[in-house]
């Protein structure tokens, strides 16, 4: 509650006022209202044609390429699946990479919520951080994973590899969305005196979380590819890198197929989960 505003029509005013900063400043990232989601979600029969349309021509290109050993087909892909799914040693793999990315994600939205925010609010922090994430952003991660492996043992070297190519992206996000902040919403904070930390609460952070929320939904996709990449090269034990590497080393690509697979689904799961919690629209439509 903003104690210095006591006039209904001044609350009223205020939370009238747009979150986002002004109509054009976020297209595509407004959170969706209630129902909203069902709506814009294609039809189960569709989309289950569309899945047999993809399945049709990865067939159609197997059959092409006419080496299971170069591409195999569906068939034996989900075969290997399905051969190592049952199997407790699965689950304890990929529950193992499914911490490590959590891990990942969890000190990629700290850091670089925070210091987002306070990069969009004072422009000196902006110009001290900025540097370093220019240099995250346009560094390799295979130089981050090589020089994680010469400083940290093989289970945390994927933690920190997902953790440096997540900040950047949560980071430029955060950034983005306290800069876009309705001016007008700062001027009757100024003129009413509203503390900084209710303007924080109450015009900054509605203001940043579209922008977080997409930021967020892109990370999530990143952190998996680095997360395993850095799995293949560390070999972590229980680890889903690792039995993409076994695979590649026995000559298994059916297998190599299933186990990328599964981590699509986990990304994809990963990604639904967290738009549905925090109300994110995937499809970027205006609601």
């Amino acid at each position: 509650m903003i104690p210095s505003i006591t006039n209904r029509k001044e609350k009223q005013a205020l939370n009238e006022a747009p979150p986002g900063g002004s109509s054009g400043s976020s297209p595509g990232f407004r959170k969706a209202p209630a129902g909203a989601a069902g709506k814009s979600r294609l039809p189960g029969r569709r989309q289950i044609l569309i899945i047999l349309f993809w399945l049709v021509m990865w067939q159609v290109l197997c059959l092409i390429i006419d080496r299971e050993i170069y591409f195999p087909s569906p068939a034996s892909t989900f075969a290997a699946l399905w051969s190592f799914l049952p199997e407790a040693g699965t689950w304890t793999v990929i529950g193992h990479s499914i911490l490590r990315t959590v891990l990942a994600l969890l000190f990629s939205a700290l850091f670089g919520v925070s210091l987002g925010l306070l990069a969009g609010r004072f422009h000196s922090v902006y110009e001290l951080v900025n540097p370093l994430v220019v240099v995250l952003r346009s560094t390799p991660v295979v130089s981050i994973i090589i020089i994680a492996i010469i400083w940290f043992r093989s289970t945390n070297v994927p933690v920190f590899a997902g953790f440096l190519m997540c900040f950047p992206i949560l980071f430029t996000g955060t950034v983005a969305g306290i800069r876009s902040t309705d001016v007008k919403l700062l001027e009757l904070c100024q003129v009413y005196r509203i503390s900084p930390a209710d303007r924080l609460r109450s015009v900054y952070l509605p203001s940043a979380r579209p922008y977080i929320n997409a930021a967020m939904v892109s990370a999530i996709g990143i952190g998996w590819k680095a997360v395993a990449a850095a799995e293949v090269l560390s070999m972590p034990a229980h680890s889903i890198g690792a039995e993409l590497f076994f695979a590649k080393t026995t000559l298994d690509p059916a297998s190599l197929f299933a186990w990328t697979i599964v981590i699509i689904i986990l990304s994809y799961l990963f990604e639904t989960l967290y738009a549905r919690v925090s109300g994110y629209d995937k499809t970027g439509k205006r609601m």
